[in-house]
């Protein structure tokens, strides 16, 4: 298969927003101001699902303190979900400017940018993430919605780079050792696919994609009875999946 022929089956960047729960709604914590209440809100009414009072919370903060960089944050957010990128943008500068060592909102700017096809801004915004957290905040997630970026572009070489920088850090992170084992078969790197695919079956739940790319690489590797049982696992659990139909054409 050609490179430019790869169908791209990237699961969805991440997103780190601060973790948030029915606290929220409790009382004021001393010293805390009424916008960093409404922000918080905000953010519980978004992940909630309720769009509507977490940008009438968002935007109260906002007008209480507009220098409050975690609201601009989640603003950015909520208008990126809204699909209103020139908001989103404004505001994902807004926050950078008031706290630009913040390394989850680089991260999601990223994300952000990537989405709208920025992608040499976007790696500069990862990197960046990668530069400012600790040694132990995930640096590994970075890496890795960076290279998911690099194959969204796509960026094969740059890609691969990323994700090998991610399984240095972390050898168990189920998706780059996916990718990786998809890079390496499209690179005709089948014995080394394997490798990579054996690693990632020991760690994660199969789908129909990851099944699919377990017998092609079976069959390249002219292995019959491997190749036969991914083929058994993936008609008995994904019958109507598109991979299913690609393995019975391929079986005529």
């Amino acid at each position: 298969m050609k490179k430019r022929d790869r169908l791209l089956i990237v699961v969805p960047l991440l997103l780190l927003l601060a973790a948030c729960t029915s606290d929220v709604v409790r009382k004021k914590t001393e010293g805390e101001s009424s916008a960093s209440i409404n922000a918080r809100l905000g953010l519980a009414y978004m992940q909630q699902g309720d769009n509507d009072v977490a940008l009438e919370k968002l935007q109260r903060a906002l007008k209480q303190d507009p220098e409050l960089a975690t609201a601009h944050h989640y603003i950015a957010e909520l208008y990126r979900q809204l699909k209103s990128p020139a908001d989103a943008e404004r505001h994902y500068k807004i926050a950078l400017k008031l706290t630009p060592g913040d390394y989850s909102l680089q991260n999601n700017f990223g994300v952000f940018l990537c989405e709208q096809g920025n992608y040499a801004a976007a790696e500069k915004r990862f990197l960046l993430a990668v530069q400012n957290a600790p040694a132990t905040k995930r640096r590994d997630e970075f890496y890795e919605n960076l290279a998911q970026c690099m194959m969204r572009k796509p960026d094969y070489e740059k890609a691969e780079k990323y994700f090998r920088i991610v399984l240095d850090i972390a050898p168990r992170m189920p998706v780059s050792l996916y990718q990786m084992a998809r890079i390496s078969f499209d690179n005709g790197e089948y014995l080394r696919a394997r490798a990579f695919f054996q690693r990632f079956s020991e760690i994660a739940t199969q789908s129909a994609e990851t099944l699919w790319l377990g017998v092609r690489i079976e069959r390249k590797l002219g292995n019959p009875e491997a190749a036969d049982e991914y083929a058994r696992l993936l008609k008995v659990n994904f019958p109507l999946a598109d991979e299913t139909v690609s393995l019975m054409e391929s079986e005529q």
